[in-house]
């Protein structure tokens, strides 16, 4: 399904672990296997092979292992374009179990604008799953945005409307916790007879 790919291990890793990257419907690949490239060097033309609705670029960032399993979110490790950055947050039920498949808004302070909206990971336990960064702990990411102050917006299960207000700054990694607050503990009355 990803038609015509190059897969780059590269020569550096993250806590011992290496690191590859993925780039998928390739109209032609310009690098063979084994060859060494570096930053720079074109390594094919975007394109439309495989199974796909139109020419594009699919880019995976892949820890510890070359499998489908051993995906990360690649906007966590692109540099953003000057003058953006990037929120990443977490999305919590009750319990503190990370919430699957919610809508996450992302509205400009100043503006009032919707920036962009999102849907935190769906955990399927599978080899389709991306894995939440080991540093940042996230179930949704919204890049590329630009430098100002935000607010994050999701509904938790129970209903309650979670927010938190975020400032983004260019370059930089910002990041967010949507928690319910905790149900109220109500004591038990004791009786004196």
């Amino acid at each position: 399904s990803y038609g015509d790919v190059v897969v780059i291990e590269h020569d550096f890793g993250w806590q011992g672990q290496p690191i590859y990257t993925l780039y998928a419907h390739l109209q032609a690949v310009f690098v063979e296997t084994g060859e060494v490239v570096t930053m720079g060097d074109p390594i094919g033309l975007l394109g439309g092979t495989g199974r796909v609705t139109g020419p594009h670029l699919h880019f995976e960032v892949r820890m510890g292992g070359d499998r489908y399993g051993d995906t990360y979110n690649p906007s966590l490790w692109i540099v953003p374009y000057v003058g953006h950055g990037v929120v990443a947050g977490v999305l919590v039920d009750e319990r503190g179990r990370n919430v699957d498949d919610a809508t996450v808004t992302l509205r400009n302070v100043a503006s009032t604008a919707v920036e962009a909206v999102t849907t935190t990971y769906i955990f399927l336990d599978n080899v389709n799953d991306v894995n939440s960064d080991p540093n940042w702990g996230e179930n949704f990411v919204f890049a590329d945005v630009p430098v100002g102050r935000y607010e994050v917006v999701a509904t938790a299960p129970s209903g309650e409307r979670l927010t938190a207000i975020v400032d983004v700054r260019e370059g930089m990694t910002a990041f967010v916790e949507l928690r319910p607050r905790a149900p109220a503990t109500v004591a038990p009355v004791v009786d004196g007879s």
